[in-house]
C-alpha cells in the first residue's frame, strides 16, 4: 500500500534540510535570456560603429566609411526587425549623421521618437538631421527640447539654434542666449572657432537694440584675424544703430574698394545711401552690384533707385529680372506693382498682384499692398475687402486695422476710419501711423461737427486729436472750435502752446490773438498780432492780421487806429469779412468817444458812416445801437425833440444791450442838456430806484454834474448859499475834483472869503487854468498888484487851453503899456502835464 504524496510545504522543507546536511552546494551559473534578432543586430552595428570611430580617428577615412556603412545596414535592419527599438534607431541617427545621410535619419527615427518623445538620444539626431534638411519648424521643437536639457555631448545644437535665432528668426535674446550657453560648454580645442559665435553674438545683439555689447562681440570675433568682410559689416551696422551714418557709410566704401568683388558691402552702401536721399551715389553702387553678377539683390537695388528717380518703367524691368532670378520674390512682386501704379497702369499692377496672390503667395505684405494699389486706384471696395483678409491673416497686429483706416479716410467715412484706427492703437498702443491718421480722421470730423453746429462734439474729437498729435496745426483747429464754442480762456491756453511747437508759424500767432482778444486781454492779443504780421508770408496774410489788429486796437481805445487798418483792409477775403463785419461798430465806437468829449457834431458823422458801412437794419440790434448814439449826437447838438424821437425808436422795446432802466436815464439826460434840472432830477431818481451794480458811477456822475449845473446857475444868478450848497454836495460825490473845488473857491470870493479863495486858486493853478486868470482878476482888482496880475495872465495864457485868451491877452497888453511891464527874459512854461479836469470858466 502506497503512502499519499506529502503535501508541498513539507517537500520543500524536507529539501532545504538534505541540502543543509550535504554540505556546500553547487551555484548555477546566470544565463541572460536569449536575444532578440533586432537587439543582435543592434550589437553587431555598435560593434562596427566603435570600429568605424577606430578608423575615423586613426585618418583611415575609407575604412572609417565602410564601418559605417555596414553599422549603418545592421542598425536599419534591426529597425526592421523591431520597429520601436529605441537603440536601433539611436545608432542609426548616430551613424547617419556621421554619413551625412540626414534624410534617412528623419525618415527612420522621426516614428520612433514620436513614441518615445522625451528621448534625447533620438532628439538629438533628429533635430540636426531636421535642420540640415532645411525643415526648420520641425525641427526647431526637438532641438529646443535637448537645449534645455544642456548636456556637454549635445554641444552643437546650441550653435545651431543661436545660428537659426540670429539669422533666420531675428530673435536677439533667444539667439544671445543659445550663444552664451554654447561658449559656457564648448571645449579647450574648439577654442578656435569662437569668431564664429561672437561674431553671431554680435547680430544677436543688434537685434536687441544693444550697440554697445555688438560693438564688442565683432571686436572679440575680429581679434587675431585677418580683416573680415562680414564682421566688418556687422560694426558698420552698429554705427548705423548708434546714428552715426556718415561714418558707417564711410566704413562700407572703404569696404567696397578694398574688396571690390564682394556684394554685400556695395549693396549695403548703396542702401544706406538711397535712404540719405544721395541717389547718383546711390545708382553707382546700385550699376557697380549689377555688373559684378546680375543677381536679384542687385537688380532689386537698381530697380529701387530708378523709383525714387522717378523712372518707373525702367525701375519695372529691374523688378521683373529679379523675378526672373528668383521667381517667388514678394518683395520684387510688390515692386512690379507700385513700378506699374507709378506709370498710371492701375489696372495691370492690379491684375498683376492679384495673379501673385493667387499663384500661392500668401504674404501679408503682398496682400497688404494689393489692397492699397486698389485704394490708389480708386476700387475701394476691393482695398476694403483685401485689408479684412490682412486683419485676418495677423489679427493680433495693426497693419491690416490702419490700412482699413486709410481705405475708410480716402472714401472720407470718419467714424469707422477713427475705429479701424482705435483698434489698431488697442493691439498695438504706440503705433505711429495709427496715432497719425487716428488724429487727421479725428480733426476731419470735428471739422463737419462744427460746421454742422454740433460744436461741443467737435471740440471733444479735436481734444482727442491734440492729444494724439501734439503739433501747431492740431492746437490750431482745437484752438478754432473752442473759440467757436466761446471757451477763450480755454482756447488761449492751447495756443498759447501751440506757438511754442517748432513748427508754429504766423496762423498760430494770429489764432492766439483773437483767443486773447475773447478772453479780455486786448494788450496781448495786440503783441500776438504783432508777431504773426512779423512772419506772414504775402500780403493777403498781412491782411488778415492788420483786421485782428483793428480788433485789439479797438479794444484798447485806439479806435482811430483800428478804422485805419478797417478802412483798407486789402485783398484777403478773410480780412473783408471781419471787416464788415466790425467797421460799422468801429464808427460807433469813435462815436461813443467823441460824445464823451462833447463832440456832437463828429460823432453824428460817425454814425452816418456806421450806417453807410451797415448796422444790418433799424431793428437790429446794431441798427438800434447805432440810433442811441445818433440819439445822444442830436442831444449834444441841442436837437433835443429830435434826440426824443431817436431814442423811442432805440429803446422800444428795450434791446439786449440796454438796462431796463436806459429809457429813464436817457429821458433824464434829455432833461439835463435842455437845462431842465428840477426835471432831469426827478427822472435820475426814477431810474436809481432799483440800483444796477455797474450804474452807480455813472449814477453818482450824474447826480454830481446836476448839483454843478444847478450851482453855476444860482452863481450867476448871484444866489450864493444855493450855489454853495449845491458845489458843495456835487464835491461831496466827487471830493477829488479839482473844478469843483475851484468852482466852491469863487463862491467863498464872492461871499467876502477872498484870502481863502486865493489860496485854493494857488493851489490848483497848475491844474485848473481859471486859476491863473482868477488870480491875475483878484490881483489887478482887489490887491491892485499888475505886475502879480500880468504874471498870472501870462500864466493862463501859456497853459495851452484859455478859453478867453483873447480878451486876457487885451488886459495883459493893456497893463504893460499902462504901467510899463516888459516881457520876462524867459517865457513861462504851460504845465507840462495838463489836468482833463474842467472848471466852468468861473471869475469873482
Amino acid at each position: 500500500m502506497r503512502s499519499p504524496r506529502p503535501p508541498v510545504r513539507r517537500l520543500v522543507a524536507a529539501l532545504v534540510l538534505a541540502h543543509s546536511l550535504t554540505g556546500t552546494a553547487a551555484f548555477a551559473q546566470y544565463r541572460p535570456p536569449p536575444m532578440t534578432e533586432s537587439q543582435r543586430l543592434v550589437r553587431e552595428g555598435e560593434t562596427a560603429q566603435v570600429d568605424a570611430s577606430t578608423a575615423a580617428t586613426s585618418g583611415d577615412k575609407k575604412r572609417a566609411e565602410t564601418k559605417y556603412r555596414k553599422a549603418l545596414e545592421l542598425f536599419e535592419k534591426a529597425l526592421d526587425a523591431e520597429a520601436t527599438s529605441v537603440p536601433a534607431a539611436a545608432g542609426l541617427g548616430a551613424v547617419g549623421m556621421a554619413l551625412n545621410d540626414h534624410e534617412r535619419v528623419a525618415t527612420r527615427v522621426a516614428p520612433v521618437y514620436a513614441a518615445n518623445p522625451q528621448s534625447l538620444e533620438l532628439a538629438y539626431p533628429l533635430g540636426i538631421s531636421l535642420f540640415k534638411l532645411k525643415r526648420y519648424e520641425e525641427a526647431l521643437p526637438v532641438l529646443q527640447q535637448v537645449s534645455v536639457a544642456n548636456q556637454p555631448e549635445h554641444l552643437l545644437v546650441h550653435y545651431y539654434l543661436g545660428n537659426y535665432y540670429a539669422l533666420a528668426l531675428q530673435e536677439g535674446d533667444a539667439a544671445v542666449a543659445e550663444l552664451q550657453a554654447y561658449l559656457a560648454q564648448r571645449p579647450d580645442k574648439l577654442a578656435a572657432n569662437d569668431y564664429q559665435i561672437h561674431e553671431l553674438l554680435g547680430r544677436g545683439h543688434l537685434l536687441r537694440n544693444d550697440p554697445a555689447a555688438a560693438r564688442l562681440s565683432f571686436e572679440r570675433a575680429q581679434v587675431g584675424r585677418t580683416e573680415s568682410v562680414s564682421i566688418q559689416m556687422g560694426l558698420g551696422a552698429v554705427l548705423e544703430m548708434e546714428g552715426r551714418m556718415a561714418e558707417a557709410m564711410a566704413l562700407l566704401e572703404g569696404l567696397t574698394v578694398r574688396f571690390p568683388q564682394v556684394p554685400e558691402a556695395k549693396e549695403r552702401l548703396g542702401r544706406l545711401l538711397l535712404e540719405s536721399n544721395d541717389v547718383p551715389r546711390a545708382e553707382v553702387q546700385a550699376l557697380a552690384l549689377v555688373k559684378l553678377g546680375g543677381t536679384a539683390p542687385a537688380h532689386m537695388l537698381l530697380g529701387d533707385v530708378r523709383m525714387v528717380q522717378a523712372r518707373p518703367a525702367e525701375a519695372e524691368t529691374e523688378y521683373r529680372k529679379v523675378l526672373e532670378l528668383a521667381p517667388g520674390d514678394v518683395a520684387a512682386q510688390i515692386a512690379v506693382g507700385m513700378a506699374l501704379q507709378k506709370q498710371g497702369r492701375n489696372e495691370e499692377a492690379i491684375s498683376f498682384l492679384e495673379g501673385a496672390v493667387q499663384s500661392g503667395a500668401d504674404s501679408l505684405e503682398l496682400w497688404s499692398t494689393l489692397g492699397s494699389v486698389n485704394r490708389r486706384a480708386g476700387r475701394y471696395a476691393r482695398a476694403v475687402e483685401v485689408h479684412r483678409r490682412v486683419v485676418e491673416m495677423a489679427p493680433k497686429q495693426a497693419l491690416g486695422h490702419v490700412l482699413l483706416g486709410a481705405d475708410h479716410f480716402a472714401t472720407g467715412q470718419w467714424d469707422l476710419t477713427i475705429e479701424d484706427y482705435t483698434q489698431a492703437l488697442k493691439l498695438e498702443p504706440e503705433h505711429a501711423d495709427a496715432k497719425k491718421w487716428l488724429a487727421r480722421a479725428l480733426a476731419h470730423r470735428a471739422r463737419d461737427r462744427a460746421g454742422n453746429g454740433r460744436v461741443d462734439d467737435a471740440v471733444r474729437d479735436l481734444r482727442r486729436a491734440y492729444d494724439l498729435e501734439r503739433s501747431s496745426a492740431m492746437a490750431r483747429r482745437l484752438g478754432a472750435v473752442l473759440l467757436q464754442q466761446g471757451s477763450h480762456a480755454e482756447a488761449r491756453k492751447v495756443m498759447e502752446q501751440g506757438v511754442q511747437l517748432p513748427e508754429a508759424a504766423w496762423r498760430e500767432h494770429l489764432l492766439l490773438g483773437y483767443a486773447r482778444l475773447g478772453s479780455g486781454a486786448p494788450k496781448d492779443a495786440l503783441e500776438s498780432f504783432e508777431k504773426a504780421g512779423q512772419m506772414a508770408p504775402d500780403l493777403a496774410a498781412v491782411s488778415d492780421v492788420s483786421a485782428g489788429s483793428a480788433l485789439a486796437e479797438m479794444e484798447l481805445g485806439q479806435v482811430d487806429a483800428a478804422l485805419k487798418r478797417l478802412t483798407d483792409p486789402g485783398t484777403s477775403k478773410r480780412a473783408i469779412e471781419v471787416t464788415r463785419a466790425n467797421l460799422s461798430r468801429a464808427y460807433l465806437r469813435r462815436a461813443f468817444a467823441r460824445l464823451e468829449s462833447g463832440d456832437g457834431a463828429g460823432a453824428r458823422q460817425d454814425v452816418e458812416s456806421a450806417e453807410r458801412a451797415g448796422v444790418g437794419g433799424n431793428q437790429s440790434e446794431l441798427g438800434r445801437l447805432s440810433a442811441f448814439a445818433k440819439g445822444l449826437a442830436q442831444t449834444e447838438e441841442g436837437r433835443f425833440a429830435d434826440a426824443s424821437a431817436v431814442f423811442k425808436r432805440a429803446l422800444t422795446p428795450t434791446p439786449s444791450w440796454a438796462r431796463p432802466n436806459t429809457r429813464q436815464l436817457v429821458d433824464a439826460f434829455l432833461l439835463y442838456r435842455n437845462d431842465k434840472l428840477p426835471q432831469a432830477r426827478k427822472a435820475l431818481t426814477a431810474a436809481a430806484k432799483r440800483p444796477i451794480p455797474e450804474q452807480a458811477q455813472f449814477t453818482a456822475a450824474f447826480t454830481s454834474a446836476l448839483h454843478r449845473r444847478e450851482a453855476e446857475r444860482a452863481y450867476n444868478s448871484g444866489n450864493m448859499r444855493a450855489a454853495e450848497k449845491a458845489f458843495k454836495a456835487a464835491l461831496a460825490l466827487s471830493p477829488d475834483s479839482a473844478a469843483l473845488q475851484h468852482n466852491l473857491a469863487c463862491v467863498a470870493y464872492r461871499g467876502k472869503k477872498a484870502n481863502d479863495a486865493v489860496a485854493i486858486w494857488k493851489k490848483l493853478e497848475g491844474t485848473v487854468p481859471q486859476a491863473s486868470l482868477n488870480l491875475g482878476i483878484d490881483a489887478q482888482e482887489r490887491r491892485r498888484d499888475m505886475g502879480q496880475a500880468v504874471d498870472s495872465y501870462r500864466r493862463y495864457l501859456a497853459s495851452g487851453s484859455a478859453p478867453r485868451a483873447a480878451a486876457v491877452r487885451e488886459w495883459k497888453e493893456r497893463l504893460q503899456m499902462i504901467y510899463g511891464l516888459a516881457e520876462p527874459a524867459v517865457a513861462p512854461t504851460s504845465n507840462p502835464e495838463p489836468s482833463s479836469a474842467t472848471a466852468s470858466d468861473t471869475t469873482p
